[in-house]
């Protein structure tokens, strides 16, 4: 005895619901599996789940002894029940004992261990399924208020970005001027006509993004705290109130903890959401090279990236 529960949102209730578990007995018609929308209040503690359980059967019981099904559920010596909810799966329980009915198709009257597993956060995807348009657009848009901020800066007090733009340079130091390494960057993103298409190189490092996704690559956390101060000196955020902004949960994960002003801690937090929305634009690119990821998490990293790429964006236009 396998259930599975699954939560279904977003509908209107309880058509939802209903036109899910409708869904999936269609696709599962030639199986052993039955599904059931949730319209009782159970599993709610630990103590009634085998009540529970029970129950639920007691309701798909008509189903269950349809000749098609109990034809398919006596052959596979199994049955698999969805459970379609409109709230999560809130118990750590694994397994429950649950006594089979005396109509049950298969052993019938006995006790046996039934698994429960909440299938709303264990769905698991290809990374290609990560949407990298807005992406791709936030990170264009960042290069292009980066580019603007730091010119601004070069008139005005060459000082101010000169440890940063020495940085993006790094091994052509000495031999390309600023001007030329911000005209090349100015070039590169003109010639883009789609920024949901955009794809900085960390190769190449051609933009302002892409020096940075090197740069970040190179060091580890606490050195990219000095990249971090002077980043932040070389797009004077002083006057753009970063202490309004929010930070990527990568960040806080790699967080250096000698940031010495709130403009650094900003700057930091850039870096880091540059380097985590390229390197998941780039695996996504590359999905058969890796695993599947529950599809939960991969919206819920792509949405902190994409939050704080355009909190950045914002406070650069300021």
């Amino acid at each position: 005895m396998r259930f599975y529960w699954v939560k279904v949102t977003g509908q209107t209730e309880p058509a939802g619901r209903g036109a899910f578990v409708k869904a999936v007995r269609r696709l599962t018609s030639a199986e052993a599996v039955c599904s059931i929308p949730l319209r009782a209040e159970r599993f709610t503690h630990p103590d009634t789940v085998m009540d529970d359980l029970a129950r639920t059967l007691e309701e798909i019981k008509d189903d269950l002894l349809a000749s098609e099904l109990k034809a398919r559920v006596e052959k596979a010596g199994s049955l698999e029940v969805v459970v379609v909810s409109r709230t999560s799966f809130e118990l750590a329980i694994n397994t429950s004992p649950l006594h089979l009915p005396e109509w049950f198709p298969v052993s019938p009257g006995q006790v046996v261990d039934a698994s429960v597993t909440d299938l709303t956060l264990r769905v698991a995807v290809p990374l290609s399924h990560v949407d990298t348009g807005e992406l791709c657009r936030l990170l264009y848009e960042l290069d292009w208020g980066l580019l603007r901020r730091i010119k601004v800066g070069l008139d005005r007090d060459r000082y101010s970005v000169a440890t940063f733009l020495d940085e993006c340079r790094g091994e052509t130091k000495g031999t390309a001027s600023y001007e030329k390494l911000l005209g090349v960057a100015e070039e590169k993103l003109g010639d883009v006509q789609n920024p949901r298409h955009y794809r900085p190189s960390a190769a190449e490092h051609r933009t302002l993004v892409g020096h940075i996704w090197r740069v970040a690559n190179r060091k580890s956390a606490y050195e990219l705290a000095e990249t971090a101060e002077s980043l932040a000196r070389a797009v004077r955020m002083d006057s753009a109130r970063p202490e309004d902004s929010r930070e990527a949960l990568l960040t806080a994960l790699a967080r250096a903890n000698k940031l010495s002003s709130i403009e650094a801690r900003w700057a930091f937090n850039v870096i880091m959401s540059v380097q985590g929305a390229c390197r998941l634009i780039t695996a996504a690119a590359h999905a058969d090279r890796y695993g599947r990821y529950p599809t939960w998490l991969l919206r819920s990293l792509s949405l902190d990236l994409r939050e704080s790429l355009d909190d950045a964006v914002r406070l650069l236009a300021n």
